[in-house]
């Protein structure tokens, strides 16, 4: 099977239409999602739509939780707070009822999906120091550990019986096409597929992870979308100037 592994869409219609039309010519049998889907950007409803249309797996961001009230919103700087409490003046019942149903972690098959980390997962911490990286490998009981919420791509090998990193890749040219290994070993993977809607890792294209489980490849895939668009629309909607601003600079 191939999988679609994306996070962090952030209300960014543009650029969830771009990555889906580039993925329906890639044969995906699965979709997979890490949350975060509302925020920051002016299209929830049309994402969430979207989204539930894939069938995919999804499990809740914090912005995602903050959005129906299960999740502080003192958390968030004010033009986050700003932008949650206007998403949720626009989505309806169903639209809401959807996020309520989402679980903060999900396992299937090789995955373990989880916005943030395994340890807390309903703290939202970041995975930015490879000793809570290690520390959520340990928890995962599953091949793959699918996390999001850094908005910037990474993949770590790790041997938990030895308790010893074997790779870490985060560089752009080391993403683009990962083996990996699912017989008669211990290893276990974090992957975090970036952004696909508000990219933090200096390059604006959307970014979203493609894993086949034929070849034992995983790969980390960008793809330009009108950003220009989009930031239009933030201003239209009188949202913060800023997440229009951070678009264009990938950050």
């Amino acid at each position: 099977m191939r999988y679609a592994i994306l996070s962090d869409i952030h209300a960014n219609l543009e650029a969830l239409t771009a990555v889906l039309e580039v993925l329906s010519k890639e044969r995906i049998d699965r979709y997979l999602c890490l949350g975060d889907t509302v925020g920051y950007g002016a299209d929830p409803s049309s994402c969430l739509q979207k989204l539930e249309g894939l069938s995919a797996l999804t499990v809740a961001g914090n912005h995602d939780q903050a959005c129906i009230g299960k999740f502080d919103l003192d958390w968030f700087h004010p033009p986050a707070r700003a932008a949650i409490l206007w998403t949720r003046e626009q989505l309806g019942f169903l639209e809401l009822d959807w996020l309520r149903r989402l679980h903060l972690t999900e396992t299937e098959g090789l995955f373990t999906l989880v916005h943030a980390n395994l340890r807390h997962p309903q703290r939202f911490e970041y995975l930015v120091e490879i000793g809570r990286v290690v520390d959520t490998l340990h928890i995962c009981s599953t091949l793959f550990c699918l996390t999001g919420h850094t908005h910037v791509p990474l993949v770590v090998a790790y041997d938990p019986t030895q308790r010893r990193v074997l790779e870490i890749r985060e560089e752009a040219a080391a993403l683009e096409r990962i083996p990996f290994i699912t017989e008669q070993t211990h290893t276990r993977y974090l992957v975090n597929p970036g952004s696909v809607g508000q990219p933090r890792d200096g390059d604006p294209r959307s970014s979203v992870a493609i894993m086949d489980d034929e070849e034992k490849t995983i790969s980390i895939r960008r793809i330009s979308y009108d950003v220009q668009k989009a930031q239009s629309k933030i201003r239209q909607a009188h949202l913060p100037e800023f997440f229009a601003d951070r678009l264009a600079l990938g950050r």
